[in-house]
């Protein structure tokens, strides 16, 4: 099967808006948008699927495939992300076609009068081809998913079922933020690749993913009053830039710091998860199941489902928490600072527990001679990777108890209680990851989570 998508191109509803400021600036040209992408028309979307059960195998084959109880199937699809409105919005909310003033002029102000004057009647920078822009890239598209599968499943006993596959993710000209005008390092006194035009914060396709996953799964299918599940996956995760936004703007931040190596970027994805496993079960107890007299109806109709989950930690990146070269100036108020500071340790530290770095760090801090070194401006980059930390994983038991009672023929009363996170475990966040912040890799200044328990009940007839 092959679709084929024709997204239209939202940036072209501002379009008409900018022909209008301009026309009021006289035609000036520094009030012109920068790029407008055409529209994306070759979205070619092919896929295609295949499922086959085995025959009877014979010697060592029959073991696998049974009597016909082996299934293989596996697939190829190629979609597209659409844009998403909240991009146009940046562009519409920075110049030429919204600009902001400093009405304050130092502590005290003494021009802000002047500035709200002339913020009244001009409203334009003194040299409106510097201001700050936000900008689609001039080859915009809708990113590219590809998606590979391959898998068999077994039928064991009698309601049982095994899987096992294979399942792969590729992206490709994933959305992006970029500094389309750095810094030249060290360049004295500070200047941009073009001179004549200030920050520019461009939302390019520049970033890929890549995605490979072992997924295991036992099903039991419902049968007396039972019916549950099982699945593990084990994974690995890898891009350039997980979003087009800040994950964390403690720990993650969408630029790259070095806008002349982003390729140093590419590392474990901020949404990575090694390892998952999740378990649920619906039982109905079978105890007085028919309700017959009083007492069965007190005591019968119990339905009990849990869901029990575990899994790896989000992986998270040490952040320098100032800029001293000012390789990001302009481009880190718009986004954050991405700056990461320098490794100064030999510990392997993606293999510790994020608790073990904790207390690593604290006692080489007091010896002075901490695990991370804050850059300097003569060497402005730090050599400390992306997402070499991983917070601590999540343990959770969310409990369902339902009862059931026959009212008369046709009326039923359902009583629920639904626990979330039963077991009352504290599952932390990611911890701010600045190596300048008192709060540094400490994991218990976030919300650990609570149990909940909602309550309800409702008549069906």
């Amino acid at each position: 099967m092959i679709l084929h998508e024709t997204p239209g191109q939202t940036i072209n509803t501002i379009v008409p808006i900018n022909y209008r400021i301009m026309e009021a600036a006289g035609g000036d040209p520094a009030y012109r948008m920068m790029a407008i992408p055409p529209r994306d028309l070759n979205n070619f979307a092919p896929r295609f699927g295949f499922n086959y059960r085995t025959g009877e195998g014979k010697g060592f084959l029959r073991w696998l495939t049974g009597e016909k109880q082996l299934v293989v199937r596996g697939g190829y699809a190629r979609s597209y992300d659409s844009s998403f409105n909240n991009l146009p919005l940046n562009v519409v909310t920075a110049f030429p076609f919204l600009n902001s003033v400093n009405f304050l002029q130092g502590a005290t102000a003494p021009n802000a009068f002047v500035r709200i004057q002339e913020a009244r009647f001009r409203g334009v920078p003194a040299n409106p081809a510097t201001a700050n822009r936000t900008i689609l890239d001039p080859a915009y598209r809708s990113p590219v998913v590809e998606q590979f599968s391959f898998q068999l499943q077994r039928e064991l006993a009698s309601d049982f079922a095994l899987s096992a596959g294979w399942i792969a993710t590729k992206g490709t000209g994933l959305f992006q933020t970029v500094d389309a005008n750095p810094i030249i390092p060290f360049s004295s006194p500070a200047r941009r690749v073009n001179t004549f035009i200030g920050t520019v914060r461009n939302r390019c396709n520049c970033s890929s993913s890549i995605y490979h996953s072992l997924q295991i799964s036992m099903d039991k299918r419902l049968s007396r009053g039972f019916s549950a599940g099982a699945h593990f996956t084990w994974s690995t995760f890898i891009d350039d830039a997980s979003e087009l936004f800040n994950p964390n703007p403690l720990s993650d931040v969408a630029v790259a710091q070095n806008s002349f190596d982003r390729r140093s970027d590419r590392a474990r994805s901020s949404f990575d998860r090694p390892k998952r496993f999740t378990m649920n079960a619906v039982y109905e107890v079978p105890f007085l199941r028919e309700q017959k007299g009083w007492y069965g109806k007190l005591l019968g109709g119990w339905q009990v489902s849990p869901f029990l989950t575990f899994q790896s930690g989000a992986p998270f990146t040490v952040l320098n928490g100032a800029d001293p070269g000012g390789v990001l100036a302009g481009i880190s108020g718009m986004v954050g600072n991405a700056i990461r500071p320098n490794l100064n340790t030999n510990l392997d530290l993606s293999r510790m527990k994020l608790t073990e770095v904790y207390v690593a760090q604290q006692e080489a801090r007091a010896a002075g001679n901490p695990l991370w070194r804050q850059v300097t401006a003569a060497a402005p980059w730090g050599n400390s990777g992306r997402n070499i930390l991983r917070a601590d994983g999540i343990g959770n038991l969310d409990l369902g108890l339902m009862k059931n009672t026959r009212i008369r023929e046709g009326m039923r009363l359902q009583l629920r209680c639904d626990m979330f996170n039963a077991t009352n475990t504290r599952n932390f966040g990611t911890p701010d990851g600045r190596v300048n912040s008192a709060a540094f890799l400490n994991q218990w200044n976030t919300d650990g989570g609570r149990r909940r328990i909602q309550l309800s009940a409702r008549i069906t007839f």
